[in-house]
């Protein structure tokens, strides 16, 4: 049996099939954002009004109710700095700082503010602070220690291999530019 679909052909149908997947899952997806319209309530008709609506005309009763008018004969006070005209409104006052003595910051019995304290006094002196460890200094380029290694900057104690330990400077080190050939 012959095949009589050719290879670009094959590959059109996938891509049309790939497309029309794409198509309906994106029809899907869209689907689950759109909202349901509200569905408004009917307005009850005129016809329906209420039948039974007493009325209770109980003269006693009103006879006990007692309104008091409140009374406005205290005094406004008048020591809020607040600023209600003009362009600069405030709503409350600027803030100002408690100044105390120097007898009412030092009297360990009672804040500044006159609040007496409950616990006692901290001690005055300050904590003491534990000696810090010593760190070993640390050794200088050439430097030795009692193995016979030699201190070398960046490497550490490197083993000493006699008169080949020898630090040249290359011609061109710190300037960025590269050293050697290539």
């Amino acid at each position: 049996m012959k095949n009589n679909i050719n290879d670009k052909t094959k590959k059109w149908l996938v891509v049309t099939g790939c497309l029309a997947v794409c198509v309906v899952l994106v029809v899907l997806i869209g689907s689950r954002f759109i909202s349901d319209k509200p569905v408004d309530q009917p307005l009850p008709s005129q016809a329906s009004q209420p039948t039974d609506v007493t009325v209770n005309t109980d003269a006693e009763k009103e006879k006990d109710v007692v309104v008091t008018p409140p009374d406005t004969s205290q005094a406004v006070s008048t020591n809020n700095p607040a600023v209600s005209t003009g362009t600069d409104q405030t709503i409350q006052g600027d803030v100002s700082k408690p100044e105390y003595s120097q007898d009412q910051l030092t009297d360990p019995s009672q804040k500044p503010n006159g609040e007496k304290v409950t616990e006692p006094p901290a001690s005055a002196e300050p904590p003491k602070s534990t000696p810090k460890p010593t760190q070993p200094d640390t050794p200088k380029s050439g430097d030795r220690n009692d193995k016979g290694e030699i201190y070398v900057p960046g490497f550490g104690w490197v083993e000493d291999s006699g008169e080949d330990n020898t630090q040249e400077e290359a011609p061109n080190a710190g300037t960025g530019d590269p050293i050697g050939d290539m």
